[in-house]
């Protein structure tokens, strides 16, 4: 007995499916143009390359040196999140080349390298880390906060915002009395968002490093030399809140 022929409805439904799968096919390789921002996460980093997932099976790749410190330390890891830009197609290959704008903070907040001043990035402008410490200057002082323009950037991309509760001023203080046009200022990165506006603290680094002090003295307790190491420096002091904190968890 021969095997019966699939039916017209048969035939349209097959017909369907298959013209939803190329169409997903087409859907997950999509096209990226050169300049196209992108935020992707870090799958893998290999000797002079890390790669990135761009989503619907596609990878796109950063040379190393770019996305590494002046010391050649490399500021992310696999899981990392990235914001880039497209700097290239390889339209044989599919392969999308990219360019760092921004080292996106891990979920519990910190960066592959917190403190280190950023690197040339797209445009020769810094790669702005969330969580590193950055040098600018003090461009605009508003009620709600001061402008900084970070050192080695110009225009809008690389000026962030110190809001007031931020700027480690009394509260309800004139900010005006506090900060001048052109003055100098450390900051730290609290985050960059998918517009491009940058949120600054100089409170938040000042804690980083009283903690970092705090943490240094406390481990030299441990280690049962805080007392007898003549160049080990005196306990910080009004520490305040933060270091009964610390204090807490020393003991525990």
């Amino acid at each position: 007995m021969s095997p019966s022929r699939p039916s017209t409805a048969s035939k349209e439904s097959f017909a369907s499916l298959f013209e939803q799968s190329e169409g997903a096919g087409k859907q997950r390789r999509r096209q990226y143009q050169t300049g196209e921002t992108v935020e992707v996460t870090i799958v893998a980093i290999a000797r002079e390359a890390v790669f990135a997932d761009l989503g619907g099976k596609q990878e796109g790749m950063f040379e190393r040196v770019a996305l590494s410190d002046g010391d050649g330390q490399l500021r992310v890891s696999v899981g990392s999140r990235v914001s880039a830009v497209v700097s290239g197609v390889d339209f044989a290959t599919g392969q999308v080349r990219l360019t760092p704008v921004v080292v996106r903070a891990s979920d519990d907040g910190d960066s592959a390298s917190p403190l280190a001043v950023s690197s040339p990035a797209a445009g020769g402008a810094p790669l702005l880390v969330e969580g590193a410490r950055v040098k600018g200057k003090v461009t605009g002082i508003e009620r709600y906060g001061v402008f900084v323009q970070i050192a080695g950037t110009s225009g809008r991309s690389g000026r962030g915002l110190v809001p007031t509760a931020e700027t480690a001023t009394p509260r309800a203080a004139d900010l005006k009395k506090h900060f001048t046009l052109g003055q100098e200022v450390e900051a730290k990165i609290l985050n960059v968002d998918e517009s491009g506006k940058i949120r600054l603290s100089i409170a938040a680094l000042r804690v980083d490093e009283e903690r970092g002090q705090f943490e240094s003295y406390a481990k030299a307790e441990r280690s049962g030399g805080g007392t007898n190491d003549k160049s080990a420096k005196p306990a910080p002091r009004n520490f305040g809140t933060l270091g009964d904190l610390l204090a807490k968890k020393v003991k525990r």
